[in-house]
């Protein structure tokens, strides 16, 4: 019944509108209760009632449910009569419609009828109520006055001496007031803060009451009562309109500034319209119009010169710390970590005056007479700052009940070392005699030592724990002093499980217990415990979790995280748990959602979370200035030979793969591990045969730099002693020794083979023949010995066979020092063997530490050869990255100037840095150039873009700018791919090959069925026919019937054939496709789309359909770069340009579209000023770190001034010429109307009428959206101006009358942001545009200071004053004032000078050794010449005479235009 209904109604009313005709019923119930009516009966009673009240007939629903059922077909009929339908279905309507106005209007007459009703029997139950109320005071005050006459009764209800006892007890009644309790309660309802009279109405109120008796003063009590009553309800009636008027008063703003946002919004696009409109009349060019290509290409090469042209460092001093002397090498600071102001100082150090001022003193100071002699300024400003803001962060507390912590971030070359050691020094002389010092290796224990002597106290003791037993400690012998153990030791345990981070709390706890501990613990090179697995729910490294424990087991430790490249992500952060930065009383509940939240936000969060912790006092990260310094990426260029060499081990890894499938399928084994060591082998192999080729082009390089007179250092990670060492077993497995080098790259895949590839059967695996056959092959089933699979094997040693035929090169490092000679080059590695030559031209294989050398100091000793000029060639992998020095130290005898080569690409940026850090470093003479070698074959670009992309990482968190990071590395920086744009370019180009290569192969079959063709060639014909055929349906349809008519039915039959073809892939698109459209960009001409197609599916990231094998390869552009390893050299480098042109037209297109990843823009114009006074909207209770909003006036005009320095800068060019010259740059003036433009040419390749040019006018300043004119255009639209009076007329006169248009308001919010981020995230989330609801960082220069912020706009500022209103922070921060700090011109002249005393002195020393140099040529010389019988060299004789002496350094001196011996002089400079 249901159903037909259901069928039937909606045909009658017309479809679907019945649900708004029933007044909001639904349907279903509508139906369901006139089924319901027509069931009992019929059309009486109060079921017809219903059912006519909603406007149907039962009758005529029975009979259309009739119908319904005996012609079911039929509906489709019905429905097909559409002119009938429609016209019952307007009746019904309007029947309807006024049936339910009739329903509607009788429903309000009851409404009100039995409101009315109501409201009147309220009013009769109120006046019975009263009247009972009156009737009952009458009564009590009939009893009150008869009791005042009889006296009181008693407890049981009799009168005074009845002696009687009631029949019922009755409850013993409430005392009566007294008329003094009466006449004081009048009194206080009648005066202040209650009824409120006045004083002659109060005064002669209490004379009136005190002249009545208690029975009228206790009812005029009651009055007064009732009074009070209706006063406070109108009180709070008053109130309760009040807070309406107030919520109605918001509400009316609220949609008036709605309104006017409206309107201001509608306004703006009617602008933007007209102003469009005017541009299409100018023929202006706008990037946002997608057509203009050019434009945008233009555009964004600009913004990278600008953004390369933006300072990024700044010159540091201390800001709010006088202590100490300038640091002996001038450092900075980011320009992003300058806009920020630490804390205000209160700590007081307690180190000697002479520490604390810089002078030399010790020994004789009477408050400290324990320490010794020191050197002036042993501790700079810059490391007294440290130790300052140290001791002041260790002072606090975090909200979980912890001691704060404190992180240097400083760079390489400040002087960490000498930091931590005046941070513990200062504890000891607060009290705190014990230390842990926490480092990388044990050879940075003498450096410990060392920085404790230079600031004057050798006579602490410094343990290394490496080198104690394990168990208790007695403390006779280790006392109180310094532990020092390396990050290996804090892991360690001996065979009784005893662990040696037991071993520390416990001698750190002296008392007994940890919880006591206040002491320092130093994690130096903290980077080591970065690989802390917190927040991926998996299990971190040993490292870590050591590092977190021992924090937690002693909670009140000063901990102190030092180090240069401390976190490249912010996952790396999750060991510092010190700082407070999450836990109890933070946003962040914990690290996971910490790390989470900074992640989402970007970048531009992680610069902010720099910043915010200088703000509140807990971090400084300052750098050596790189000035001087210089950085280049030199390309090596594969020759001939090495190109077939390497083309000749692809074919061997493809036949390795090809292999490796093959015999896990004969020997029946799971084949997912061994293609996992496949792959990784493979990128091994692959980077470890480009060290050994690029090694050749560091030869080269070296001996250039030598015959310049320069030293080398040659950085790589890797030293090949594993692999050497498994060919040293193999060879003496075999009786033999190992007499050659070992080439890494080989033994890479000869592990592989030999190890990995499958040659016995797997367990369980079933035999060619089937099953078990005979008693023999049952016993087999029971054998220990795997058996061999004889296909198996064959193709093992074949591969083996292949692999010995190729020329592999020997290990990069043996090729360097076998061509220089271990007596020319310092090895500083970690390896203990290694290949040397012999004098017959043979090789041999011995120990690196030799002569009584142990095998902890050789690194030691071939750095002291090095620095002393013995040797000029170094050798550093990662076993010395750090804690070696080796820059232009005046100290030792090599000064000449450094040259830095990177040979092997890091995996992270850290370990990149800190091999950096060895040859730039405080006190040098001159500054090192580094060269970054990378070879041109596409696939190593995935090394320099893993390294580029942590470098901007480690920027934005350790320097607070992204491009702090790399110091002078910055052309690293455009090998970055792992990037959002990056994977999005990756999914476009195998969407785009995938379509296109199917296709081409489609029609390529297509021409062979066709037959069209001439000796293999395809004819002109054929090939019209299929163009035809593949162009689009409106398109093609046109030019389909431009063709003969034979030929119309081949084209329609070849589509049909191809459509059908196509439509049944089974690929899934990319969602990228549908912001960025269709990839426009195409493979070289060296690579087809087919072509393509083949190479991606050889490298196994598409599969046979062309798909990719898992929805994440789409956008793992790591996994792309590592299998492009294994392509011929110019197939990879094909296929690498093509995926860097989609890359670029990704990026370009971001950009055009606002997709593109924000980063810190500056914010300028023709003047940027401070608009108020800046507010401080927030101020963290536990560090006083202010939270501070600015309000910024920007200019975006351009004045006259302005605009002649652009035109004067573009025509350096000599390929711009300006109009006076003939060209098209300079002012031109539009013939329309009237106005002035300034046109700069911005490409002059092309064809002259569509080169493009730079259009700037007097309300459109340089750094404002860029406007583009062609070149046609401009000359038919503008005619040139060249007089200077008609321009500075023009100019002028439009420059001041749009003054009021051009300024434009800004807002930064600065400082500590961390503590509101729970508000700020809430404020961007709330923002109308989705621009607005973006976290961008700003950079603004006011009056030569930076500032840098979020950028938010001015309701965005106004809801966050909102929120934070009643906040502890925000209560805190009224009152509280900040000023804009200048530049002292007095500091700035002070530190120009000590700057330029400071290159007079760096120059004096190089002049010197330099001619200490020249002493040293003359001196070999003479000895030479001695050792013929020719001359006497006037050396030193230090065994005997003879000529058997040294030259040493310094022998000489320079006096009065003559040198002479001086004997006095020792073995130093």
């Amino acid at each position: 019944l249901l159903g037909g209904l259901s069928r039937a109604v909606p045909l009658m009313f017309g479809g679907d509108g019945g649900d708004d005709l029933m007044g909001g019923e639904s349907l279903e119930q509508m139906l369901m209760e006139t089924a319901a009516d027509d069931l009992m009966g019929g059309s009486g009673g109060a079921s017809s009632a219903a059912g006519s009240s909603r406007g149907f007939d039962a009758g005529s629903l029975a009979s259309m449910l009739q119908k319904q059922q005996h012609h079911a077909p039929s509906v489709h009929h019905l429905a097909q009569q559409s002119h009938q339908s429609h016209q019952l279905a307007a009746v019904a309507r309007a029947e309807q419609q006024a049936q339910y106005e009739q329903q509607q209007q009788r429903r309000a007459q009851a409404q009100a009828q039995a409101r009315a009703q109501q409201a009147q029997q309220a009013q009769q139950v109120q006046q019975v109520q009263q009247a009972q109320l009156q009737m009952r005071r009458q009564l009590q005050l009939q009893q009150q006055q008869q009791q005042s006459r009889h006296g009181a009764p008693s407890a049981y209800g009799g009168r005074p001496g009845s002696g009687g006892m009631p029949q019922q007890q009755q409850q013993q009644p409430k005392p009566q007031p007294t008329p003094q309790q009466l006449l004081a309660y009048a009194e206080r309802v009648m005066g202040p803060g209650n009824l409120g009279l006045p004083p002659e109405k109060f005064a002669k109120n209490m004379e009136a009451l005190r002249q009545m008796s208690l029975p009228q003063l206790y009812q005029h009590a009651k009055m007064l009562k009732d009074k009070l009553d209706q006063h406070k309800l109108m009180q709070r009636q008053q109130v309760l309109q009040q807070q309406q008027q107030q919520l109605m008063m918001q509400r009316q703003q609220a949609q008036q500034q709605v309104m006017q946002q409206h309107a201001l919004q509608q306004q703006k696009a009617k602008q933007a319209a007209a102003e469009e409109e005017e541009r299409k009349e100018d023929g202006i060019v706008q990037t946002t119009q997608a057509v203009n290509s050019d434009a945008l290409e233009v555009e964004t090469a600009e913004e990278e010169a600008a953004i390369a042209s933006a300072p990024v460092f700044r010159a540091y001093r201390p800001l709010k710390v006088k202590y100490g002397l300038s640091h002996p090498e001038p450092i900075v600071e980011s320009c992003s970590m300058a806009s920020v102001e630490p804390p205000d100082v209160f700590y007081r150090p307690g180190l000697p005056s002479s520490l604390l001022s810089g002078r030399r003193g010790g020994g004789n100071d009477p408050l400290h007479p324990e320490w010794l002699p020191h050197d002036s300024c042993a501790l700079s400003a810059a490391q007294l700052e440290a130790l300052v803001y140290a001791g002041q962060r260790h002072s606090q507390q975090n909200p979980d009940d912890t001691r704060g912590g404190f992180f240097i971030g400083d760079g390489t070359g400040v002087g960490k070392g000498r930091e931590i050691a005046s941070i513990i020094l200062d504890n000891v002389a607060q009290g705190r005699y014990r230390s842990i010092w926490v480092s990388l290796s044990t050879a940075l224990y003498y450096d410990a030592k060392r920085d404790f002597r230079d600031l004057g106290r050798a006579d602490i003791n410094v343990y290394p724990l490496h080198k104690l037993p394990y168990g208790p400690l007695d403390p006779a012998d280790y006392g109180d002093g310094v532990m020092f153990c390396t990050y290996q030791s804090l892991i360690a345990q001996n065979k009784h499980s005893e662990r040696r981070i037991d071993q520390l709390v416990t001698w750190a706890a002296a008392s007994g217990d940890p919880a006591r501990f206040e002491g320092c613990i130093c994690f130096d090179e903290a980077h080591r415990a970065k690989n802390l697995a917190l927040d991926r729910g998996g299990k971190g490294t040993k490292t870590g979790e050591m590092v977190l424990g021992i924090q937690k087991q002693l909670p009140q430790a000063r901990v102190l995280y030092v180090s240069a490249t401390a976190a490249a992500e912010v996952k790396d952060l999750g060991y510092m748990s010190r700082l407070g930065l999450w836990g109890r009383g933070t946003p962040f509940p914990d690290f996971s959602t910490f790390a989470a939240k900074i992640e989402r936000a970007g970048v531009g969060a992680m610069e902010l979370l720099a910043m915010d912790m200088k703000a509140r006092g807990m971090f400084v990260s300052r750098m050596l200035a790189f000035t001087g310094c210089s950085f280049e990426v030199r390309e090596c260029t594969l020759d001939q030979q090495n190109e077939r060499l390497y083309d000749e081990a692809v074919e061997l890894w493809d036949d390795m793969l090809t292999a490796l499938e093959k015999c896990v399928e004969m020997c029946g084994s799971d084949g997912a591990h061994p293609l996992r060591l496949y792959w990784g082998a493979h990128q091994s192999f692959f980077k470890q045969l480009l060290n050994s080729i690029k090694a050749r082009n560091a030869i080269d390089e070296t001996e250039e730099a030598l015959r310049q007179g320069k030293c080398v250092v040659i950085g790589l990670l890797s030293t090949g002693e594993a692999k050497a060492n498994e060919a040293a077993e193999r060879e003496n497995r075999a009786g033999r020794e190992l007499d050659s080098e070992v080439s890494t790259p080989q033994e890479i895949a000869r592990s592989l083979i030999e190890q990995h590839l499958p040659t016995t059967r797997a367990e369980g695996a079933p035999r060619d023949g089937g099953g078990l056959t005979n008693g023999f092959e049952l016993l087999d089933q029971y054998s220990t010995v795997p058996e061999a699979v004889p296909e198996a094997v064959q193709i093992r040693d074949k591969l083996l066979r292949r692999l010995d035929a190729i020329d592999m090169p020997s290990n990069a490092l043996d090729l360097v020092i076998g061509h220089f000679g271990v007596e020319h080059v310092a090895e500083m590695t970690g390896r203990k063997m290694r290949f040397v030559k012999d004098g017959a031209g043979g090789t041999r294989w011995e120990a690196r530490a030799q002569n009584g050398v142990s095998q902890d100091q050789i690194n030691i000793a071939e750095k002291d050869a090095f620095m002393g000029g013995t040797k000029r060639v170094a050798i550093i992998s990662d076993a010395a990255s750090s804690g070696i020095s080796l820059h232009a130290d005046p100290r030792f005898a090599n000064t000449r100037q450094r040259l830095h080569i990177t040979l092997e690409l890091a995996w992270s940026a850290d370990k990149m840095l800190q091999q950096f850090g060895r040859t730039h470093r405080s006190n040098q003479i001159t500054a090192p150039h580094y060269v970054l070698l990378v070879s041109n074959v596409g696939g190593e670009k995935r090394f320099a873009s893993s390294v580029a992309r942590r470098l901007e990482m480690l920027g934005a968190i350790t320097r607070g700018d992204r491009r702090g990071g790399h110091g002078a590395a910055a052309d690293l920086v455009q090998y970055n791919l792992d990037t959002v744009h990056g994977h999005t370019a990756l999914a476009l180009m195998f969407d785009a090959v995938a379509e296109k290569s199917e296709a081409a192969a489609l029609w390529e079959r297509a021409l062979r069925m066709l037959q069209c063709h001439r000796q293999g060639v395809p004819t002109l014909l054929g090939l019209a026919v299929v163009a035809v055929a593949q162009k689009k349906q409106a398109q093609g349809n046109r030019d389909v019937a431009r063709l003969p008519q034979g030929l119309q039915k081949y084209v329609l039959k070849l589509r049909e054939w191809a459509s059908q073809r196509q439509s049944g892939s089974s690929r899934q698109r990319p969602q990228e496709r549908n912001v960025y459209g269709d990839c426009p960009k195409s493979p070289t001409p060296k690579m087809s789309w087919t072509t393509a197609g083949e190479v991606l599916k050889r490298m196994r990231v598409l599969n046979a359909n062309l798909a990719t094998q898992t929805d994440a390869d789409r956008h793992n552009i790591n996994k792309f770069l590592n299998r492009l390893l294994g392509l011929p050299v110019q197939t990879q480098n094909a296929l690498f340009e093509y995926y860097t042109s989609v890359f670029k037209w990704v990026v370009v297109t971001a950009k055009a579209t606002g997709r593109l990843e924000p980063s810190i823009e500056t914010i300028s114009g023709e003047s940027v000023s401070l608009a108020t006074e800046p507010e401080v909207v927030h101020k963290e209770p536990n560090s006083s770190a202010l939270t501070v909003h600015y309000t910024l006036s920007v200019d975006s005009g351009l004045s006259l001034a302005s605009a002649n320095g652009a035109l004067t800068e573009a025509l350096k060019s000599r390929a711009v010429k300006s109009t006076q010259q003939g060209g098209a740059t300079g002012f031109w003036q539009q013939t329309r109307s009237q106005r002035l433009i300034l046109a700069l040419e911005m490409s002059s390749g092309g064809e002259a009428g569509q080169r493009l040019f730079r259009v700037l006018r007097p309300t459109l300043h340089t750094s404002t959206k860029p406007q583009y004119i062609r070149h046609k255009d401009l000359r038919a639209r503008y005619r040139p101006v060249t007089g200077e009076d008609e321009i500075s007329r023009a100019w002028q006169g439009e420059y001041a009358e749009s003054e009021k248009g051009r300024t434009q308001e800004k807002h930064l919010l600065c400082g500590a942001v961390l503590p509101i981020w729970n508000a700020l995230t809430t404020t961007l989330a709330g923002a109308a545009s989705k621009a607005g609801k973006q976290l961008l960082v700003r950079r603004a220069e006011v009056n030569g200071r930076p500032i840098i912020g979020v950028s938010l706009s001015k309701e965005a500022v106004a809801s966050l004053k909102r929120q934070l209103d009643g906040s502890a922070g925000a209560e805190a921060a009224r009152g509280t004032h900040v000023t804009l700090r200048e530049d002292d011109p007095q500091e700035t002249e002070r530190l120009q000078k000590e700057e330029l005393r400071r290159e007079q002195k760096r120059q004096r020393i190089k002049q010197r050794h330099q001619l200490d140099e020249q002493e040293r040529t003359n001196w070999e010389r003479q000895r030479d010449a001695s050792k013929r019988g020719t001359a006497h060299a006037p050396w030193r004789d230090d065994g005997g005479g003879g000529g058997g002496g040294k030259w040493r350094p310094g022998l000489q001196l320079r006096q009065k235009g003559k040198r002479r011996a001086n004997p006095s002089r020792g073995g130093g400079a």
